[in-house]
């Protein structure tokens, strides 16, 4: 079996008989790949504390006809407050979700792993509610999938002021262009969803967010990715089990 390094992120796992794991990661050369880490929920084994959620690697993985393995692992770096925080951690987990259903296998997508790293960072420092909000809102402009803010979905002019959003035409109309599934689209909350998509972690201060603006954006959000999916996301049952 041919061998490889690679950097990558953990988006999951699964117990797989009594002492192995499937790992979902999300890697920087091959995009999202599944391996089997054989004896990691051992101890004593070198794999066992790298193989846990959110972690930031450089592993090693031999080929495989279904799941590659993994021969080797070390940590680049630990979020301690995703790993010890329940509200971190609960919020990561929606991010970590959002990837394992929307990303392909086996495509490289290096801008969007560089973009999870820098909001994996976040969590450590900001809100984490604001974090996952603004980091799904950023990682579905890698998709394909996007809704579109700026301009008319119909005419593609540039949307100010009055508008209408509609999920079912994937974003806002301007108000020629409203169909009978539009509903009124406020300015205010136009203006958050695009300040949390284009929010620069690395500039650092922090933004002023009315509740219920992020309510909000928040359950567009939500209905869209389960409009996508046909179901709701599973970890948001572990958010609502904290609120």
């Amino acid at each position: 079996m041919a061998l490889y390094q690679t950097e990558a992120v953990v988006l999951g796992s699964k117990n797989w008989g009594e002492a192995d794991k499937v790992m979902t990661l999300f890697t920087r050369e091959r995009g999202l790949v599944r391996a089997a880490a054989f004896g990691c929920r051992r101890p004593r084994s070198p794999l066992a504390g790298a193989m846990q959620m959110f972690s930031h690697l450089d592993v090693q993985l031999a080929e495989g006809r279904r799941l590659e393995t993994v021969r080797q692992a070390s940590l680049i770096e630990h979020y301690r407050r995703l790993s010890e925080d329940l509200t971190a951690m609960a919020y990561g987990s929606f991010v970590m979700e959002f990837l394992r259903e929307f990303l392909p296998e086996g495509q490289p997508e290096p801008r969007m792993l560089d973009q999870l790293l820098l909001i994996l960072k976040a969590f450590e420092t900001r809100n984490p509610r604001v974090t996952a909000l603004a980091g799904v809102y950023q990682l579905m402009e890698f998709t394909g999938m996007q809704l579109h803010f700026e301009h008319c979905g119909h005419c593609g002019r540039d949307v100010k002021g009055e508008a209408y959003f509609s999920l079912r035409e994937g974003g806002v109309l301007c108000s020629d262009c409203r169909t009978e599934y539009a509903e009124p689209f406020p300015e205010n909350l136009r203006q958050l969803i695009l300040s949390l998509r284009d929010l620069d972690w690395q500039a650092g201060g922090t933004l002023r967010i009315r509740s219920a603006l992020l309510v909000q954006a928040e359950s567009i959000l939500l209905q869209y990715l389960q409009q996508l999916l046909g179901r709701p996301l599973r970890s948001l049952e572990f958010i609502q089990q904290l609120s």
